[in-house]
């Protein structure tokens, strides 16, 4: 009974605050927003395992197509750019394929929560936590790069990658669409760094959307 009430608060959570509160803020400030209150989210989450179980399963459809989207596999190279301390996207990479992944956050305290919550679900041989900037940490070695939405200098970080992927990698980019255009510089920014090879908006996260970016 608590696991459905708890299902149906989050879910009912979530559309006030994407659907009806988001339209009332401009992209910074509701980027802002939105960042702060995934922090304070993660970080309350993470200590209870209802939540941190409901959070992941929020994150579930749309890692499933992402994963899809840019082929990920048992042998693929992955890094998550933007962790946090309750790493959703790391943890349901691994708990569904076995690839290597490499999670990034300059939030030290972030990166030591999310190392016991991958420990609490046995995926400490596959990924690995470190405290990085996306900025200036080497790519050579990855097949797939995440670059997950509450990332600061997003503009600045894709054309740090723009300059640096070679011709094999993969970037899976999300965010939303008032982000993109107004943060970002809209699909005309993207275009002009990345082939834009594919896309999707999330049906379980109001307003993401998630680009598969190549070597132009």
């Amino acid at each position: 009974m608590t696991k459905s009430i708890i299902e149906h608060f989050l879910s009912f959570a979530r559309y006030i605050f994407f659907e009806v509160i988001s339209p009332k803020f401009n992209a910074a400030a509701f980027k802002n927003l939105v960042d702060y209150e995934y922090i304070i989210l993660e970080k309350i989450a993470y200590s209870f395992e209802i939540l941190s179980s409901n959070y992941l399963k929020l994150y579930d459809e749309l890692i499933e197509k992402e994963i899809s989207m840019a082929k990920i596999t048992d042998d693929t190279n992955v890094l998550v750019i933007g962790c946090g301390s309750l790493p959703a996207t790391t943890a349901l990479i691994g708990l569904k394929i076995k690839a290597n992944i490499v999670s990034i956050d300059c939030d030290a305290k972030a990166i030591k929560k999310a190392k016991i919550f991958l420990e609490k679900l046995n995926l400490k041989s596959n990924t690995t936590i470190e405290y990085a900037d996306g900025l200036t940490y080497p790519i050579d070695k990855f097949d797939v790069i995440f670059v997950l939405y509450g990332v600061k200098k997003q503009k600045e970080l894709l054309e740090n990658l723009s300059q640096k992927i070679g011709k094999s990698k993969k970037i899976i980019y999300r965010t939303n669409q008032d982000s993109l255009d107004q943060l970002v510089g809209g699909t005309e920014f993207l275009s002009n760094l990345f082939s834009i090879d594919d896309s999707f908006g999330s049906e379980s996260i109001y307003t993401s959307i998630s680009y598969l970016l190549t070597k132009k």
